[in-house]
């Protein structure tokens, strides 16, 4: 490579004509020993800091007659800027590399103890329980006993898998070095693949829902998250058609050694449960304050989220390690990443809690103001939005003033916020009014129904606040005060959600 500065870069052949290349990302840049072309260290997915690594770069158009880059030592630099070299090749086209750049990233950032709280079983882990708790911590059941749980044996492969669930089954497969999905794969791939000694590249499945197969049938989730999971308590049981019925209550997720999968919010900011069979996951867990999910969004924007770890945007990213026979509960709005240190196998599932639906909501609408593909997004949300507003109408109604003071605060301001959701969603606010109206059904009924319910659910609120307390507390709930952070020791009951 040569030392001149007439070398210097001026353009890189991957950038789209409206990158904006002046941000510091961009500042790294990669040049090809054969060729000459210089790229952008942010177009082919490297950090200045990972290209230390890195010892000659073999463009895509040079590796076939000059053969693939090598990461042996540091590179050389030249002037000011880091012109290091990478194998774009192989990032490109998903092809092994030798290093893992997730993990030197994980290894470089001081993460906070796990503060969370553990659970000896989970005697004590009922719907009831989960409702009154005074913290949004997720926290962790070290043994299974008492979950009401039952699960596969622990000693279960992959191959077994293929076999109970059929090995012609699709499957979404991630390449861990792009965190992007490869097509083509089907659980009999993925189980040749897992089970081989030598694997060509870090791949990993975390989205495999086996609702409705044979391996669902070894599976009953934890009792608890049946007494309080929205679907289970308001999609009425008539209308569970296989295809028109949110499928997420049981996944199977399989990550190899050193697979990763990087910083996230589970869609509608759902709470999970996942249960390790065998392996030991790591998470990498974010409270989701206000100020944490504006700076996860800008993040996941920018050019920045292909060379930096969130955890660097935030003050408090802690580290737990979920091992074998251990279940983890995250509640709402928590974003995450997760690393694999051994291969692991796990079951898990997604659900929705009332004393969460503002955080849900709020998700919601976040995923629809970025554009997330549907196939993302919780299936047949909004139609669950009105299951439960003309069944909660019914209910407020028969109920007497016991009955009423036995739902939290949270839980009440997730129903008005419910209320104001479908009130908006109706007068065609959203970015997509016309899909919205038509995903609610009858226009006309369901605003029957959710003016009761606003009416009545504000008559408790009201009776538990002070008027200039309602007073400004409606306006929050109606704005979308959709984040909260409940801190350890700090009540729910005394704790105000804050403007997103």
């Amino acid at each position: 490579m040569s030392s001149s500065d007439s070398d210097d870069p001026q353009e890189c052949p991957l950038c789209p004509e409206d990158a904006p290349v002046d941000l510091p990302a961009y500042e790294a840049w990669l040049q090809c020993d054969v060729c000459s072309e210089w790229y952008h260290g942010v177009c082919v997915g490297i950090s200045a800091a990972e290209s230390e690594c890195i010892d000659t770069f073999h463009c895509k158009r040079c590796m076939a007659t000059h053969g693939p880059s090598s990461y042996k030592s540091p590179a050389s630099r030249r002037s000011q800027r880091k012109h290091n070299r990478v194998d774009y090749t192989k990032l490109n086209e998903g092809q092994p590399a030798t290093f893992n750049q997730y993990k030197l990233r994980l290894d470089a950032h001081e993460f906070m103890d796990d503060e969370f709280e553990h659970l000896a079983d989970g005697r004590e882990v009922t719907g009831a329980w989960i409702r009154a708790r005074d913290s949004n911590d997720p926290f962790i059941v070290d043994s299974p006993a008492g979950l009401g749980m039952t699960m596969p044996d622990p000693a279960t492969t992959v191959a077994d898998i293929a076999r109970i669930v059929g090995r012609d089954t699709a499957v979404s497969v991630m390449d861990v070095l792009t965190q992007e999905e490869l097509s083509g794969w089907t659980l009999g791939d993925w189980a040749d693949y897992f089970m081989a000694g030598r694997r060509q590249r870090i791949l990993n499945v975390i989205s495999l829902e086996v609702s409705g197969t044979a391996l669902d049938d070894m599976v009953r989730r934890p009792q608890a998250v049946d007494e309080v999971d929205l679907v289970e308590r308001y999609w009425p049981a008539a209308k569970r058609k296989p295809d028109r019925f949110p499928r997420v209550k049981t996944y199977c997720l399989m990550g190899v050694q050193n697979a990763y999968t990087d910083f996230h919010v589970d869609f509608s900011a759902t709470w999970v449960y996942y249960h390790v069979l065998s392996g030991e996951k790591v998470f990498y867990l974010v409270p989701p304050l206000p100020s944490n999910v504006r700076k996860f969004e800008a993040w996941s924007k920018s050019p920045e989220q292909a060379v930096s770890l969130f955890a660097e945007n935030v003050k408090q990213c802690f580290e737990v390690r979920v091992r074998a026979g251990n279940t983890l509960f995250i509640p709402a709005g928590w974003i995450h990443a997760v690393f694999t240190p051994v291969d692991t196998l796990v079951i898990g599932g997604n659900f929705l809690v009332m004393q969460s639906l503002n955080t849900h909501i709020g998700i919601y609408k976040l995923e629809a103001r970025t554009h997330v593909p549907a196939r993302y997004r919780f299936p047949f949300f909004l139609k669950l939005c009105r299951y439960m507003a003309e069944l909660l109408v019914r209910k407020w109604r028969r109920m007497d003033a016991h009955a009423k003071t036995a739902w939290t605060l949270s839980e009440l301001e997730g129903a008005f916020v419910l209320g104001a959701f479908l009130e908006a969603s109706l007068a065609g606010e959203g970015p997509d009014p016309a899909a919205t109206v038509r995903a609610l059904g009858d226009r006309d009924a369901l605003g029957s129904h959710v003016a009761d319910l606003l009416e009545l659910v504000a008559a408790e609120l009201r009776a538990r606040m002070t008027p200039d307390e309602w007073l400004n507390r409606e306006q929050q709930l109606r704005e979308g005060c959709h984040f909260g952070w409940v801190r350890p020791g700090v009540p729910q009951q005394a704790s105000l959600l804050l403007a997103a």
